[in-house]
């Protein structure tokens, strides 16, 4: 299931800017495996539960990666996928040589790869292990492959689903399919319960999965294949099994090449898929089950309505179509992405002339344009729609923390819930065939493939507080002066604040009491980027915080200028100042503590059988609560 996880999204890249600008304080690795940059191909990411991240790309060259020397596939472009661990670090590299490309790849939480693409004619495929094995295929037809993978780089099985001409059409009319012609090409793969599902352009007939092709009628001279969609699903287990789940296709023999879903993606969740396609002409959607017909308007003079339509696939199967006015426009670069959180699908691409989800809102003059719309997933009801009204053929959007939307020239921030805008990023330019995944991002740089990462930190935030710490709430001190404060999003784990700009304040507290402790200390989720100043009392110089830091500890005997006065710190405050630092600039605060030295020994001694269930200061002293009951650091109970 394609879900929208609560973490940075990046995004396959040129790049633009150092990739790891998207991850401050995270981790950069490269690869180089080919020879010019326009043989990079078929990059995609996953990364799984424990950090690690892969990579999928193509080869055309020796090169080594993990201490593996790959060999020169003497001239094929031939598929890889590599593995670094959660700290950047390179794992193994698996190989398909031959006439191949990696077209989608999904992790499972033990770490299993899943990855689907196609190939023609022979590929051999070699494990990290260095077991190598062959698919064989036909040398005129494109067919798919679904590999599982282990999380150690062994090729645990392969499928290959394959598309034939048809045999009736050929001997009826004219029908010469040159090489390429007729193909099965994955374009996404998810894992849900105990199958894997991988949607894919067709064209053709899939015998294993009774999908039957289309066709267009070429003046009455000839018969040309025309291009179909669809979802199979496999036994996760072994990848036996293949079956339909839903075909998309013009199902009558038409005289337009342009008849045919002009995009489509899918996302499944707990054994719903839920279908999305622009649809155009006469089009049928058909399960195992059923089938449904849509008749979208159309003239002779090649004016097209270009509606989309949502399904969902499960025991029965439910539509809903988004109508649109007609468009003469006859290439429309079309792009769509799905995903699911909760109660809502997100859906997200290209569109041109009106918006099927708000027909009020329109591409205007651009050949294409970037929407993003949430829809309630269980009757397609429109929750919010964003329109960016800029030129773009990105191909991907995606959503993190908040919903991002990923254009051909910035990236824009919106608030999930309602599709504000609550910021432009303008760091990233998608590559052709980019993809996006969460805690990764992969950029092409001329002829190399540069991944970074988050840095994923040794303790969670569940482990970083010490028995003798107690927490002071975080505050951003609006209310003691007037400078600016930084964007705030508070999470169970973290607070997020990000600042845009000069003397911008995260948090502020005042006059704290920290009597009988010894330091204070800011911990952070995530390493931070360099920039934040921290300040312990009023006028005092201010203390940079170190680039990558994933705490900071303020020491009250270090400190020749400390102002602590009669057990109070006059404040703990976290900001920028002018410079040193590149905006947005985030930091993920765990907690602010102060430390009660030995409280944690002092309690030892107190017998009673529940831990300590609380500690904070009262009338100027610690007091402790276990099982209901106040105790002072000597262990005597507070009457």
């Amino acid at each position: 299931m394609k879900k929208f996880l609560l973490t940075l999204t990046a995004f396959v890249a040129v790049l633009s800017a150092s990739a790891e600008s998207l991850f401050p304080g995270g981790w950069e690795a490269s690869y180089e495996p080919v020879s010019a940059a326009e043989e990079l191909k078929g990059i995609h990411t996953a990364v799984a539960e424990d950090g690690s991240v892969f990579v999928s790309g193509t080869y055309n060259k020796a090169f080594t990666f993990a201490g593996k020397n790959v060999a020169d596939p003497e001239g094929l472009t031939s598929a890889s996928i590599v593995k670094y661990n959660e700290k950047g670090e390179e794992q193994w590299i698996v190989t398909m040589e031959g006439n191949a490309i990696v077209s989608a790849i999904d992790v499972d939480a033990d770490g299993t790869l899943y990855a689907a693409g196609y190939f023609m004619d022979a590929v051999k495929y070699e494990g990290a292990e260095g077991i190598s094995a062959e698919l064989s295929g036909s040398a005129d037809a494109y067919a798919a492959f679904v590999a599982k993978i282990s999380k150690d780089g062994k090729f645990e099985t392969v499928k290959v689903i394959a598309s034939t001409a048809n045999e009736e059409i050929v001997n009826s009319f004219m029908y010469f399919p040159m090489a390429g012609d007729v193909y099965v090409k994955p374009s996404n793969i998810q894992i849900d319960g105990d199958k894997v599902y991988v949607a894919a352009n067709y064209a053709g007939d899939v015998a294993e999965l009774s999908w039957k092709g289309a066709y267009i009628n070429v003046f009455d001279v000839m018969y040309m294949d025309n291009r179909n969609v669809g979802v199979f699903s496999l036994n996760k287990s072994d990848l036996s099994g293949a079956a339909n789940v839903a075909t998309v296709q013009n199902t009558e023999i038409v005289s337009y090449v342009d008849y045919y879903a002009k995009a489509f993606d899918f996302v499944v969740d707990n054994g719903t898929v839920y279908v999305g396609f622009i649809g155009v002409g006469n089009m049928t959607l058909a399960t195992s089950a059923e089938k449904k017909d849509f008749i979208f308007a159309k003239t002779d003079e090649g004016s097209l309505e270009h509606a989309f339509v949502l399904a969902a696939i499960g025991e029965t199967v439910a539509t809903k179509v988004y109508n649109v006015a007609m468009s003469d426009k006859l290439y429309t670069p079309y792009n769509l992405f799905m995903g699911e959180e909760g109660e809502n699908l997100i859906i997200g691409g290209t569109f041109s002339g009106e918006l099927p989800f708000d027909t009020q809102k329109t591409s205007g003059e651009l050949a294409s344009d970037v929407f993003m719309a949430s829809v309630k997933k269980a009757d397609g009801a429109v929750n919010w729609t964003y329109v960016s009204g800029k030129e773009s053929v990105a191909t991907y959007t995606v959503t993190a923390t908040n919903v991002v939307i990923a254009t051909g020239s910035d990236v824009t921030f919106l608030d999930r819930a309602t599709g504000e805008v609550l910021k432009t990023d303008a760091v990233v330019t998608l590559a052709a065939d980019g993809c996006a995944t969460a805690r990764a991002a992969v950029a092409t740089a001329e002829t190399k493939v540069v991944v970074s990462g988050e840095l994923i930190a040794e303790e969670t935030p569940d482990q970083v507080v010490d028995p003798d710490l107690i927490e002071i709430p975080q505050d951003q001190g609006k209310q003691y002066d007037t400078f600016a404060r930084a964007e705030l999003v508070e999470g169970e784990e973290y607070n997020t604040y990000t600042v845009t700009e000069n003397l911008q304040i995260a948090f502020k507290m005042m006059d704290v009491d920290v009597k009988d402790c010894d330091y204070v200390v800011v911990k952070f989720a995530e390493p931070v980027a360099a920039g934040w100043k921290l300040a312990f009392w009023s006028n005092q110089d201010l203390v940079d915080v170190p680039e990558g830091a994933t705490e900071f500890k303020y020491v009250f005997a270090d400190d020749p200028k400390c102002g602590v006065t009669n057990g109070v710190l006059p404040q703990i405050c976290m900001m920028t100042f002018f410079g040193g630092f590149t905006a947005p600039l985030e930091a993920k605060v765990v907690g602010i503590y102060k430390h009660v030295a030995g409280v944690a020994d002092a309690i030892e001694d107190v017998e009673v059988a529940a831990p300590v269930s609380g500690k904070f200061i009262e009338n100027g002293q610690v007091v402790i609560i276990k099982n209901g009951k106040k105790y002072n650091m000597a262990g005597v109970a507070i009457q």
